[in-house]
Parts: C-alpha cells; structure tokens; sequence
C-alpha cells in the first residue's frame, strides 16, 4: 500500500491544531501568492521550519483559512453576473477580484471551458452561493498614461505607432461567438440542415458531408503522426493534399457539427506538437470559406477571425468555441439530442480529456444522468459510457488498481461500439494487461484492436492500431516482430495516397507505386533506437512511466 508523502515515518511529528496558526500567513504566501503546489510548500515547510504535516493535512487547514488558489463554480457564476450586468448598464471594461485577489483572464476562461454548465445556469437566473456574491468585486481598471518622464524616444514611439492596433484577445472571442451563432441560426432556421430520426443532416447529402468530414479529418491526424518535424513546410502540405481537396466538398455542403469537429482535431494537433499542421488546417479552412462564400459570410469570418487570433492564444480560443458549440447545441436540440452529445464528445476530447481521470469520470456521470437513453443515437450513447469507463480505467491506474481497471473495461459491451472505439477499448486493455505482467492477453488485445480497426474501412485507423502493436513490441524488446508489423504500417501508409513517411535521412523519393512524393519515417527497429518517436502512443508511455514511478516509489 503506497502511503502519501511525508507520511512513511512514525517517528515524525506531525503539526498539531495550535501549531497551524503561527504558520499560516507562510503557508499561505507559498501556496496562493507564489503558486507553490502542496508538495513544494509540504517540502518547504519541513526543510526550513522542520514544520511536518501530510498533503491531505494541508488541504483541510486551507480550506478552513478560505485560501483557495483555484477559483470555484460559485465564484465564477458571480463573475459572469457582474460582468453581464456592467457591460448592460456601464458597457465599461471590469477586473474582477476573489477575496481581493485579481482574477486572471487566462484563468477565468480556462475555468469556464471546462464548466460548460455555467452558462446555462447564468441564462436560467440561478443565484450563486452568498459566499460567492460576498468573496467577488469588480472595478473598472484605470486608463492606461504615459509615464511623467516619458522621454523623447517613447514620445516618437507614440507618434509612429500604428493607426490600426491588433483586437484584444477577448474581443476576438466575442466576434467569434457572434460569428457561430449567426452561422448555427442560418443553418438550423434555413433548412440547410435537416433532421433524421435522432440526427441533424445536410439538406443535400443528408449523411455523406459529415462521414466524408470524419474520413478527412483522420486523414489530417494520420499526416500529423506520420511526416517528420524536419521536414519542409511544403511536405507537410504535399502531405494534406488529398484530405484537403475533400475538404472543399465539405465546405460546399456543410454538416451541423463541422466547426466543433474541425476545432477538435486543430487542439489534438497542438496536444500531439504539431501546430505547424494546426495553422495550415487553419489557414485553410479560412481561405476555403472566403473563396466559396465571400467575406461577408458568417462561416467566412468565423474561420477569419479564429485564423487572426496570435498562435500562441490559438488554442484558447479553441476551447471557448467548442464550449459555445456545447451550449449551443444544448439550447437547441436539448441535452438528450445525439448531436448534442456529439458535439459534447468532441469537446470532451479536446478540453476535458486533460483534466484529472477522476474529474473526467464525475463529468461524464453527470452528463450520462442528464440523458434520455430511449431519445439518443445506441452508438453515440455507447461511445459516451466507453469515455466513462475510461475514464475510471485511468482513474484506477493511477491508483493502482490494476484488476478493477481491467474490469471496467472488460466489462464495456463491445457490440455496442463502433468499431473505432472497439479499437480504442482494446489498446488499452493491452496496456492495463501489460503493466498486470500478462503478456500473452497483452498481446490478444493489440491484436484485437488491429482487427477492429480493419472492420472500420479506415486505413488511418488501421495505421493507428499497427503503430500501437508495434510500440507494444518495441518495448517487450521484440525487434524482428516490430519490424514486422512497421512494414505492414508502412504499406498501409503508401496506399493512403498523398500522405508522405520518412526515412532517418529525411529526404524525398519516389513512391513506386503511385509515383508521388514521399518522405520515409523511420519508426526505429529496436527498443533502444534514439530515433524512435513515440508520437501517438505519448499517452500510454506517461500512464507506463507513472507507474513505474508509484510501483518503485521513484
């Protein structure tokens, strides 16, 4: 049983109830105002105070000082409130403060991405806590002035400075809402978009445009994992040729959920390294609304907007549309819809899925309690209980729980699932099995997420599935058979068309086969190789790395 660090020694004196006040005013200076996490300020405390207490010790005594780092529902639902009411009465800026500490733009939006419930809560009136409405203030923030001693050189600054100064990010945001939601109202009010059973299509194509979006996007994701950082941008193009001229066909006719699933796949790129990929996504789907629809056009100046929104804010950005695109969709169809649990899904996979598997699996509960099973889609609401038992598969790994996180997947009805997340269940089936020691139903379950992935028709799935076989026996140390199942990856890969691979020299060729242009990627042919790249299979090396580290109390 693995205890909480600082707690292994029963000869340490742990602080007592009189021992926390003459303390107080340190610990909280480390753990609020410098950001310090508990296990730096427990360090802390002991080195230079010989001040000893558990982690769960030090969450009990802040909360009881009311010193919370974090901001919470309540707080943050004053927040939206006051902001609402001054921009109606004063339309003046605010900065807001929680005991009076300033609330961070950065850290307000990140908080209201992965509640999107706040909203909803705003639009119905409900009343924050009177914790909340007492610990929140606002102010209007004070014009910027030139300082007293402002020289000539700052003076001719001034002077030279640009007519036109690039939008604050919120105001990007605020257009990219508007943008969105004109868009959806012309889409649904129009008739561009008709329903099916439990599903909202294109008026022309009515299924096609949103399968053929899926296909393309996996198709970008396959070209993100497969061209090598080194290679030129033009490869990289070269690359996304062929998902990118279907993407034309899409924009053409539009399915309901086309932005949030685009948007998902733009965050993936930056989640996997690849934001060289996410702009030229970007770039693209904004030039193709332009040329197809004009620049008036909502669809046009939402991709205009979110494509001049700075790299470094693109990702933020991402994550208040798909909220938006949640409540949204809500609003409309209601929560029980399957397109409404779609679009949740893919903001689940784009923002919460980097929360706490713990966090992950109470959103996911809560949202399976707001459903209607008899009104939704079998597949979407078996691909919403597979997330959650994921999530309690992670949840159990990271306590090591082995067995249990075994179960609740074993347990997943398979039949019920796609194909695709038939796949996905397997390969982490073997990877719990593997980190039990069981090779041999390791083993089963790569080669089960192979097969599934062969029953999908998607050559990109496909990829994916061999290139976890074969991460699988790079690290059992089984070369020969890695480089069995490399080449078999890497003929799927040819036959993609337009996708390029690379070799470790990283050079152009030919493809015998469809004389395109290709760069060769050189996955590696032993478990030791310093040129093998993990790319996809990053997640399972983290879950393997942890816990060896709780296994070995590294």
């Amino acid at each position: 049983m693995h205890t909480e660090s600082g707690e292994s020694s029963s000869s340490k004196r742990y602080a007592t109830s009189e021992d926390w006040p003459k303390f107080q005013h340190v610990i909280v200076r480390l753990y609020v105002e410098e950001n310090k996490t508990l296990e730096e300020v427990r360090q802390y405390m002991e080195e230079e105070h010989d001040f000893t207490a558990t982690i769960s010790m030090y969450k009990r005594q802040l909360a009881s000082w009311n010193a919370f780092k974090n901001l919470r529902f309540d707080e943050v639902l004053q927040i939206l409130r006051l902001k609402r009411q001054r921009e109606a009465e004063h339309n003046k800026g605010s900065v807001f403060f929680v005991r009076d500490r300033k609330v961070e733009f950065d850290s307000l939006q990140i908080y209201i991405s992965r509640n999107p419930s706040l909203y909803a809560k705003l639009e119905s009136g409900e009343e924050p806590h009177s914790d909340a409405v007492r610990d929140v203030s606002c102010r209007t923030p004070a014009p910027l002035e030139p300082p007293s001693d402002a020289s000539e050189p700052y003076k001719r600054a001034q002077e030279k400075a640009p007519a036109v100064m690039p939008k604050p990010t919120d105001e990007l945001h605020e257009e990219l809402i508007q943008s969105l939601q004109t868009y959806m109202s012309h889409g649904f009010e129009s008739g561009a978009w008709v329903r099916s059973g439990s599903h909202y299509w294109s008026s022309r194509g009515h299924r096609g445009p949103a399968e053929l979006l899926k296909s393309l996007l996996d198709r970008c994701m396959t070209a993100a994992l497969s061209v090598g950082r080194q290679v030129e941008p033009a490869s990289i193009r070269h690359a996304l040729d062929a998902p990118f001229s279907l993407l034309i066909r899409v924009f053409k006719n539009p399915p309901p959920d086309m932005i949030p699933r685009i948007l998902c796949i733009a965050a993936r790129l930056e989640s996997i390294g690849r934001k060289e990929i996410q702009g030229i996504l970007l770039q693209f789907c904004s030039d193709l609304a332009r040329a197809l629809y004009g620049r008036g056009h909502a669809l046009s100046n939402f991709w205009q907007t979110l494509f001049d929104v700075p790299a470094a804010e693109t990702n933020r950005a991402i994550v208040v549309v798909l909220t938006h695109c949640v409540s949204e969709f809500e609003g409309r169809l209601g929560v029980s819809h399957s397109l409404s649990t779609e679009v949740y899904l893919l903001y689940f996979d784009a923002v919460e899925r980097q929360n706490d598997p713990k966090v992950q699996a109470e959103n996911l509960d809560s949202r399976l309690s707001k459903l209607e099973e008899q009104n939704i889609d079998p597949f979407v609401l078996a691909t919403l209980k597979f997330e959650h038992a994921l999530a309690a598969c992670k949840s159990d790994l990271a306590d090591g729980q082995l067995d249990r996180a075994d179960d609740v997947l074993a347990q997943v009805d398979a039949t019920a699932l796609s194909p695709r997340d038939n796949s996905f269940r397997c390969v982490w089936l073997g990877y719990v099995r593997w980190m039990k020691g069981d090779i041999t139903a390791a083993e089963k379950a790569y080669k089960d997420s192979v097969q599934a992935a062969k029953l999908t028709g998607s050559r990109d799935c496909v990829c994916e599935a061999l290139f976890q076989l074969e991460t699988f026996y790079l690290h059992r140390q089984e070369p020969l058979r890695a480089e069995g199942i490399r080449a078999e990856r890497l003929n799927t890969l040819r036959r993609l068309g337009a996708i390029t691979w690379t070799d470790r020299d990283g050079s152009l060729g030919k493809d015998p086969d469809n004389d395109s242009m290709v760069t060769i990627i050189h996955i590696g042919s032993d478990a030791s190789s310093e040129v093998w790249d993990p790319s996809a299979a990053t997640i399972m090396i983290e879950h393997h790395d942890l816990f060896n580290e709780v296994s070995t109390g590294v």
